[in-house]
């Protein structure tokens, strides 16, 4: 979100230089400024992705293993309307009081970084909170059956005591 904040920026910056308010404007950009916050976007996603689905399939009780996937799916639709309601919620927000928002139909006079630098600070708090119930999850352990069957089978007393 850092990224993209910066890159809008630019991108206002260069529409303010050049007095290309208008909304049928195009700027004297490439698309290429928009690469670095896609690419770093595309990585996080992966990374997050996989571990989800790890995590649900994973730490899921034995009997709900296979609706591990469900969980990750659902999460992603979760997260959709979620996005859609915070956007709805700061463009109306961000109008109160007379201000003309941060989010309008002209994206050359709109202030999308400011709306990013927020998700960005959104983000820490949402990362902080992460680091507060990783601390604290219980992990489930995998219990080998095979082992634990040789070995009361061998000695069947020290085994139920352990």
């Amino acid at each position: 979100m850092i990224t993209a904040c910066f890159a809008e920026r630019r991108r206002l910056s260069v529409a303010r230089e050049n007095n290309l308010l208008g909304q049928h404007v195009v700027l004297p950009l490439t698309i290429f400024i928009l690469l670095p916050q896609f690419a770093l976007a595309g990585v996080a996603d992966n990374f997050v992705e996989v571990a989800k689905i790890e995590l649900f399939y994973d730490q899921a009780p034995e009997g709900m293993k296979s609706l591990g996937t469900s969980f990750f799916t659902t999460s992603l639709g979760i997260g959709s309307f979620l996005s859609s309601f915070l956007l709805s919620t700061i463009a109306d927000l961000s109008k109160r009081n007379g201000h003309k928002g941060w989010i309008l139909n002209n994206l050359n006079i709109s202030h999308f970084d400011y709306y990013y630098a927020f998700m960005a600070i959104l983000s820490f708090i949402n990362f902080l909170c992460f680091l507060v119930a990783a601390k604290f999850f219980v992990y489930n352990v995998d219990v080998d059956i095979t082992k634990n069957k040789t070995d009361m089978e061998i000695n069947p007393v020290s085994s139920i005591l352990e």
